[in-house]
Order: structure tokens, then C-alpha cells, then sequence
């Protein structure tokens, strides 16, 4: 399937060392352990620009991922490393960062909105000009600016002063690109106006591309010293006027062209005239771009011949898929609205380009965490993007991605909206199944939001669903890890609010049934619910809720685990609490399900003999009486409403003569299990032994005549199973 190919070799070792450098390529040095490249280990150019950019790329979209300090100090020496192309971004950047590399012949060096680099770091651009051929400073804001009264030292740190450098700074008027010769692609996007582009630029004749997003031109003639080799000129959110589109249909040689513009106030408005002089004076353009300016009634391209095709726009879904790819990286505005209108199309209509949308969304969302808008509107498009509609068009991989840059959403954005978004995305997956690489991450997410500070209602309820399935079928490790991040003491609080509310709703429930599954042979979370006030909330919710079926089956099924653990069975033998254990069983609340599990808690507790019952009433004989009542009263055929990963707790009541009730309790459900579902439960039942254990049951004088004949019969279908295992009768 397309997309679902195996992450390369290199990029799998490349991760692996940057999550364990002192383990491969480093080692630690001095009391401060800083990091140095082992003696032995000499880079080539493409494995040390690959460790760079995936580097930046795991600081930001994985939070389990640790920034290294003095991590671009390992590519400081070119005789080991070498440095050619780099794509370094935000905040994570510093001054002496860009210095560490200093020495390095870099070819490509594209920093975006890296506010903390300074005109201190500019100044080491300067080492890099006899081999620089593209260069983007685009969004860097302070890079031409210096702290304000102090000279520009080497050793200078401006980091620690962060604050005082913003609020006083001065223009470094004393770079310039003078030397860059081999410079062809520039992009200088968000150029302070305090600088005059038109000098700054004046050294470079050479250039072939050139990017000056939102800078102000007074003068744009000065464009016509490129006239013959610019193939490539972007003036996003430049103001419009006579004299620019006057130089523009000058540059002969441009390919591509725009003009886009996101401003609202601006008085420019594309005319036919206009448009037609675009099109027949700059005869190689391919890609023209004019969106967001104001378009006369009037204003259509002239049926003349042109090399343009359209490109991007909201018209259909191959414009729309073109304008996230072309915007996100750096007009996240203009990203957001396209993939608001893709999540319309994947909404209402149908998404023809699956793959390609997914990837431009996940895309978006890994790269602009300056933008939080792309964040829900791109969450809200992944949740309709995995549905069931599309589900058999996506490759494991690709849906990996998803839960990746989901659980990213959830992790640096508190917002409501994205909340809400990524944990309906989540509900489209399969669960535990396919949340397994990120299981831990995802629950102590999960439990975060679920803190009771959160009181959001819709996002609770989603949340509590989640947290329920990702604890049901999965095994003892993964729940007593859970239960250590507070599991079991988040579903007692949600389930303490909700009673205090008087309300037993979805959340209520669906905590109730997350406690039942996360202590499924699972000792220490059934210690945690005891130590955590459980049994007390039990009783409480029993009595505020005495008609909740599907409440007291959870309740029960939680406290059946809870009776099957031999060093807690004391805190349940309590006259409170086998008095209310008794009188469940003779309710018929879900079927024969809150009977049953309320017998299976009193046959665990008569299992360990009559030595320890100590209180007067009720008397051990009279439960007893009223559990051989209750099991007399069940239909063996009754489908039932559990599920059993394993028998042994039941098969562990067989083999015994102190508690025939709770024998025959076993033997009964053992009968119910593989009469009604012989697929499922006689080739467990025969793999656990429990065959072997039946036969000890006829062997015992304390049976009881009708728990003998019943054993015979579960035999029986187990015999009969082996002989004909195809059998699909029932």
C-alpha cells in the first residue's frame, strides 16, 4: 500500500543515536558532563546534516525527546563532521549555536522565526559567505538587532537578558553581505523596517530567487539590478503600488511570482489592465500567486496564450491540497483557512486524495507551533480523515503518524477545541490495538485531562471512553503501570464529583467500568481502590442509584476482582458489607450479571473457610442458603455480558470441600461459559487445565450430586469441542 513503506535504515539509526549519543557517538567530559564527539567517530556531510535536522525535528514534536546542551558543539570541527545543509528553527536556536559551527563550509542554512539569534549571530553568517549558496532568515526578528550599550564581544551571552535585550536594541548597521558571491537564494521574509533592503542587498547581483515577505519597499526599482536572472520573487504581504508593478513587469526572467497578500486594509485592487500586462510581459512565468487582493468584477485573464496554470485557491480539493503545501511552512494564516475548507470537504463531501491531505495535515500540524488556529482546524480535518470512510486507505505507518502528531496536539495545547479534537481522532482508532507504540504516553495524557480542575463535560466523557478501552484487553504489566501514573484514584475522583452532583451519567459509568478492567488480576490496583475510599463510594453510589443496572454490573464486576485477591478478602468480610453482597443476589438487574458477580464476590470470601467468619450475623450458613438460591435461579443459556481472559481465579474453587456453594458457583459458570460460547471458552478451559480440575470435583465426597452432574456436562462440551472444532451451531 502506498505510504506504509518501513522508516530507511539511516533514519531508524539516526534517532536511536540522538536518543542515546553517550551511548553511541559521545561520551561526557568534566563536572559539568558536557557532551563531546568520541575521538574515534568521523562524520561525512549528509549523516551530520541528517543528525541536525532531525534533531530540531525530535525537539519539537517529541516531548519525550531531551534538547542537549552543547549538542551543535559535536559539529565544530570539520576534520570530523561536515556541515552542508541545515534547516534550524524557533526558539531553540541560539547565538552560540550558529558560533559552535562556525567552521563549517555550510551550503544551505535556512533559519525560521528563530527570535533569540542576534546580530551576534549574524556576524558568524559572515564565516559561512565563501560557500553559502541559499540562506533564509525569515521570521528572525532580532537577527539584525544588537543589545542596546555594550559592545559585540565573542564570548558575549545574551541569552540570560532576554527580556532587557528586546525591550533595548539597536540596528547592527555594520553587516553587510558583501563576499556572499556564490549566494543564489534568499529569503529575508519580516525584515525589520528599521533596515534599508535596498543597501543590505546591494552586494548580491548574483541572486536567482529572492523572498521579501512583509518588508517595506519605498523604493522598489532597486529590484531591476536582477532583472535578467531572477527566476523567482515572493512579496507576500508587500503593499501594492504603481511603481512595484511597474518594476515587476520588468524582471523578464521570473518563473515564479507573488504577490499574495493577507492584509485586509489594503487599497490595491487587481485590475484587468493589470493582469493582462502580468501575463503578457513576464512570458516564463509558471506560478503566479495574487490571493487576498481585492479582484474587480471586470478582472479576468484575456484569452491569450499563457504558461501560468492555476495553483493555488479554494475552488476544489487539488487547490485546496496545493495551498496547505505551499503555505504552511511559513503563511500559517493562509494554511489554516485551506485546511479549514479541507475539513469542510472531508465533512460533507469526499475526500478523493487521501494520502496527500493526511500528510499536508500532519505536516501542518508538526510545523508551526507558533500558529494554535492550524492546531484545531487541523485536529478537526484528522478526525474526519481517519473515520471509518477512509479507514482501509491508510497504511499502518501513516496512521502512526496521526496518533503521533495527535498526542502532540494534546500535549502543547490546553485549548478546549484541540483537546476535544484530538480525543475524538483517537476514538477512530482501534484500541489498545493500535495505541500500543504510544501506550503510556496517551494514558498519562488522558489522566491529565481528566484532573479536576478539567470540568469540560464533553471532552470528560471522551476522555473516561478512552481510558476504559485502552485498560481493557491488555496485559497485567500495562495495567499495573497505569494504576502507578493515579489511574485508580483519577476514576474514584471523577466517580466522588459526579455523586456529589447526583448524577450518574456516561462519565459515571464509564469509570466505573475502567476500574473493573484496570483490576482484572491486577493486585496492587485493587489495593490502590481499597486503600482510595473505594468500598465507601461503592455503598454510596448503590444507595444514591438503586436503579442503575449498568452502574451496579460495573460496581460488582470491579468488586468480584477485588474478592479473587486472598490478602484482601478481609477488608471485605464485614457485616455492611456482606449484608449488601447478599441482597444483590436476588437482583435481576442485567440479566442474571449483578447476581452473579455479587455470588462469585461471596464465593471467593466462603472459600477461605468457616475459621474466618466472625461477626454473628449474617450467619455463614444463611448466605450460603440464599447464593444456592440465586445459582438455582439462573438460566444456564443466558448470554452474558463479561469477558475472561483467563479461569483461574474460578478454577482455583473447584478442588476444594470447605465451600461446596462456591464450588458449584465455579462449575456453573464454567457450564454457562462453554455452552453458550464453546469457540471461545473450551479450548481455554481445556489450555488451563480445568478439565483436569472437573475431574477432581467428581472424585471429591463433598460435591454435591447436581455440581457433579454439571461438571460432567462442561466435560462433556469439551470432549465433544475437540472432536468437531469447526462445529458453528450455536
Amino acid at each position: 500500500m502506498s505510504g506504509d513503506d518501513p522508516d530507511s535504515l539511516m533514519s531508524l539509526c539516526t534517532v536511536f543515536c540522538l536518543k542515546n549519543l553517550r551511548r553511541t557517538m559521545c561520551y561526557s567530559e568534566g563536572e559539568r558532563n558536557q557532551l563531546q564527539l568520541r575521538p574515534d567517530v568521523f562524520l561525512p556531510g549528509e549523516i551530520c546534516d541528517r543528525l541536525v535536522n532531525v534533531y530540531m525535528d525530535l525537539v519539537h514534536t517529541d516531548s519525550d525527546f531531551e534538547q542537549q546542551d552543547g549538542f551543535f558543539q559535536l559539529f565544530s570541527d570539520p576534520r570530523s563532521t561536515r556541515l552542508t545543509r541545515l534547516q534550524l528553527r524557533e526558539d531553540l536556536v541560539r547565538d552560540r549555536d550558529l558560533e559552535a559551527i562556525g567552521k563549517q563550509d555550510l551550503m544551505e542554512l535556512h533559519l525560521s522565526c528563530c527570535s533569540h539569534v542576534t546580530a551576534r549571530g549574524l556576524r558568524t553568517l559572515c564565516s559561512f559567505r565563501h560557500s553559502l549558496r541559499s540562506l533564509s532568515l525569515f521570521g528572525c526578528s532580532s537577527i539584525f538587532f544588537r543589545k542596546s550599550g555594550a559592545p559585540l564581544a565573542a564570548g558575549e551571552d545574551q541569552d540570560e537578558a532576554e527580556e532587557e535585550r528586546l525591550q533595548q536594541r539597536t540596528v547592527d548597521l555594520d553587516f553587510s553581505f558583501q563576499g556572499f558571491n556564490r549566494l543564489r537564494l534568499l529569503n529575508l521574509g519580516g525584515l525589520p523596517a528599521e533596515l534599508d533592503v535596498e543597501t543590505l542587498l546591494r552586494p548580491l547581483p548574483a541572486l536567482t530567487s529572492l523572498d521579501l515577505s512583509a518588508v517595506h519597499l519605498p523604493r522598489p526599482a532597486f529590484l531591476t539590478q536582477w532583472k535578467e536572472r531572477l527566476a523567482s520573487l515572493v512579496l507576500y504581504n508587500v503593499e501594492l503600488t504603481e511603481e512595484l508593478i511597474h518594476t515587476l513587469l520588468q524582471m523578464s526572467r521570473l518563473r515564479k511570482k507573488e504577490v499574495s497578500s493577507n492584509q485586509r486594509t489594503s487599497k490595491f485592487k487587481m485590475t484587468r489592465k493589470i493582469l493582462s500586462s502580468i501575463v503578457q510581459s513576464l512570458v516564463h512565468l509558471v506560478s503566479l500567486d495574487i490571493s487576498g487582493h481585492i479582484m474587480l468584477d471586470n478582472c479576468t485573464v484575456p484569452a491569450i496564450s499563457s504558461s501560468i496554470a492555476p495553483v493555488t485557491g479554494s475552488k476544489n480539493e487539488d487547490q485546496i491540497l496545493n495551498a496547505i503545501e505551499a503555505y504552511t511552512e511559513q503563511r500559517p494564516e493562509l494554511a489554516h483557512r485551506a485546511i479549514n475548507q479541507l475539513f469542510d470537504i472531508a465533512r460533507i463531501q469526499h475526500c478523493s486524495q487521501l494520502l496527500r491531505a493526511l500528510q499536508l495535515v500532519i505536516t501542518a500540524l508538526k510545523t508551526p507551533k507558533y500558529d494554535k488556529s492550524i492546531q484545531v482546524t487541523g485536529s478537526a480535518a484528522l478526525f474526519y480523515l481517519t473515520n471509518t470512510e477512509y479507514r482501509s486507505d491508510q497504511s499502518v505507518r501513516l496512521r502512526r503518524q496521526v496518533i503521533q502528531v495527535v498526542r502532540n496536539g494534546m500535549e502543547q495545547y490546553q485549548e478546549v477545541t484541540v483537546q476535544r479534537n484530538c480525543c475524538l481522532t483517537l476514538c477512530n482508532f482501534s484500541i489498545p490495538e493500535e495505541l500500543e507504540f504510544q501506550y503510556h504516553r496517551v494514558n498519562l495524557l488522558l489522566l491529565k485531562i481528566l484532573e479536576p480542575a478539567r470540568q469540560d463535560d464533553s471532552i470528560q466523557r471522551i476522555a473516561v471512553h478512552l481510558c476504559n478501552a485502552l485498560v481493557c484487553q491488555v496485559d497485567n504489566d500495562h495495567k499495573e503501570a497505569v494504576g502507578k501514573m493515579g489511574f485508580v484514584k483519577t476514576m474514584l475522583n471523577l466517580i466522588q464529583k459526579k455523586l456529589q452532583d447526583r448524577m450518574c451519567d456516561q462519565v459515571m459509568e464509564f469509570s466505573w467500568s475502567a476500574l473493573w478492567n484496570i483490576t482484572d488480576e491486577t493486585p496492587d490496583n485493587c489495593q490502590m481502590f481499597l486503600e482510595c475510599n473505594g468500598m465507601n463510594l461503592f455503598l454510596d453510589c448503590l444507595k444514591e442509584f438503586p436503579d442503575k443496572q449498568e452502574l451496579h454490573r460495573n460496581m460488582l464486576g470491579l468488586l468480584g476482582n477485588v474478592a479473587e485477591v486472598k490478602a484482601l478478602r478481609p477488608q471485605l468480610l464485614t457485616k455492611q458489607f456482606i449484608t449488601v453482597f447478599s441482597e444483590l443476589l436476588d437482583s435481576k438487574a442485567d440479566g442474571i450479571e449483578v447476581s452473579y458477580n455479587a455470588c462469585g464476590v461471596l464465593s471467593h470470601i466462603m472459600f477461605d473457610g468457616p475459621d474466618v467468619w466472625t461477626m454473628e450475623e449474617p450467619k455463614r450458613s444463611h448466605v450460603m442458603d440464599k447464593m444456592w438460591a440465586a445459582i438455582q435461579s439462573w438460566d444456564v443459556s443466558s448470554r452474558r455480558n463479561i469477558n475472561y481472559r483467563s479461569f483461574e481465579p474460578i478454577l482455583r474453587l473447584l478442588p476444594q470441600s470447605c465451600a461446596p456453594v462456591s464450588q458449584h458457583w465455579a462449575t456453573w459458570a464454567l457450564y454457562n461459559l462453554v455452552s453458550v460460547y464453546p469457540g471461545k471458552y473450551c479450548p481455554l478451559l481445556i489450555k488451563e487445565g480445568g478439565v483436569i480440575l472437573l475431574q477432581k470435583v467428581l472424585e471429591l465426597e463433598s460435591s454435591h450430586q447436581e455440581t457433579k452432574d454439571m461438571a460432567r456436562k462442561v466435560m462433556e462440551q469439551c470432549e465433544n469441542f475437540k472432536e468437531d472444532p469447526m462445529d458453528t451451531s450455536r
